[in-house]
């Protein structure tokens, strides 16, 4: 097995220590003689991608990418291997917030931040979200929690302050004195909706850096769950904001409303303001399909096995040049 770090050098706990960093790396490799490494750090947006995709396609071994960064970072590297058959993904949290590991329990930051781990144990295999050109691990926001989520990242960049934090001020700004209300088109297998809302949240894995704010979503069973949240009175937003981030969003039945699919395709008549994994993007139209167990993910041995749906003893077999392409 060879082992690939990429560092991303601007992620919030990287900057300024890049240096001590690639040290550290060294050092446990080196007391580890026999596993071959590499260490990479990027030079611009989206070096990961395609650096990682031409490590992994020349190697003739199976290849364990390690992203040390955020979820920017982790989209990057997920999007550089998805679909090469000889390929496993580990996540070194050290970005500014914990999307993926509040669904692992208190400890995951602990059980993450451990070469020793990530290195020796085991892989389980997930799902992710084919939205547009991109594959999504975590979780898609559109509308009033991206550009929160991009005010936040700049309060908090600014003035040094907890990004939940400032992200909270974002979300109250973009309610009450500021509001980002759209028209939208939905339709999935089963449903279709139009309607004004003040965003759509889309959830392949139960917890962002709020908590479990959709608590139904496991991101290994075939399905992605999204909520519709609708325009509400200023006298409410504190309340529904506060219950909506820690999960409890069937307090509000008649602003949010929560749905499972396998297919999704949104649409506005103006560009939406979409994050995946923490990655802005802008678009009229967005097509989301599940690829159910597509990407095996290295998930430290202390971590509860009873988190994950085991997959079928056949999954279903995606060939890898759909795993590539846009959605439906």
């Amino acid at each position: 097995m060879k082992h690939l770090c990429i560092i991303n050098p601007k992620a919030r706990q990287v900057a300024g220590r890049v240096n001590d960093l690639e040290n550290e790396i060294k050092d446990f490799f080196d007391r580890n003689s026999r596993m071959d490494n590499t260490i990479h750090v990027t030079r611009w947006k989206r070096d990961a991608s395609g650096y990682t995709m031409r490590f992994v396609s020349n190697a003739s071994e199976i290849v364990r990418v390690y992203a040390f960064g955020g979820g920017g970072t982790l989209f990057e590297v997920i999007n550089g291997v998805i679909g090469l058959p000889n390929v496993q993904v580990a996540y070194f949290p050290l970005g500014a917030d914990d999307d993926l590991l509040n669904m692992f329990g208190k400890d995951a930051k602990q059980e993450f931040s451990s070469m020793k781990n990530l290195s020796l144990s085991p892989v389980i295999t997930t799902d992710t979200i084919l939205a547009g050109n991109h594959h999504v691990m975590t979780q898609i926001m559109i509308g009033l929690e991206t550009v929160s989520y991009q005010l936040g990242l700049e309060l908090s960049e600014r003035l040094k302050l907890p990004i939940k934090t400032c992200y909270s001020w974002a979300g109250i700004y973009y309610t009450l004195i500021n509001p980002r209300n759209r028209h939208y088109c939905i339709e999935t297998e089963d449903i279709e909706l139009e309607d004004n809302y003040a965003g759509i949240f889309i959830a392949n894995v139960s917890g962002n850096g709020f908590g479990a704010i959709a608590p139904e979503a496991v991101f290994n069973d075939g399905f992605m769950d999204f909520y519709t949240i609708k325009p509400a009175p200023r006298n409410k937003i504190i309340a529904i904001i506060k219950d909506y981030q820690r999960g409890r969003y069937t307090r509000w039945p008649e602003y949010i409303t929560h749905y499972r699919c396998k297919k999704l395709r949104i649409t506005s008549p103006v560009d939406m303001a979409i994050a995946m994994d923490g990655e802005v993007f802008y678009n009229k139209e967005l097509n989301l399909k599940v690829y159910p167990f597509s990407l095996n993910f290295v998930c430290p041995a202390n971590i509860s096995a009873s988190l994950f749906k085991q997959p079928p003893e056949e999954p279903e077999d995606v060939p890898i040049t759909e795993l590539l392409t846009d959605g439906d």
